[in-house]
């Protein structure tokens, strides 16, 4: 997160507000193995995706399906 602030030229608020969305409200998994066994000791397994985070490089969960 901190390299994605950094190397930014301009504010955009449509990015902040994706960031804000997408990253810092979650909880980061160093792997996808990580966040997919997070998932599964919650019972989630079966509802929750893991992805991997465009902005801080990091995986997260969301109810959202993968693009096929």
């Amino acid at each position: 997160m901190a390299w994605y602030v950094e190397q930014r030229q301009l504010p955009d608020p449509r990015v902040d507000a994706d960031v804000e969305r997408s990253c810092t409200s979650k909880q980061q998994y160093a792997s996808e193995d990580d966040a997919h066994a997070h998932a599964l000791m919650n019972g989630m397994g079966d509802v929750l995706y893991s992805y991997e985070c465009r902005y801080c490089g990091f995986w997260h969960l969301t109810r959202r399906p993968p693009p096929r």
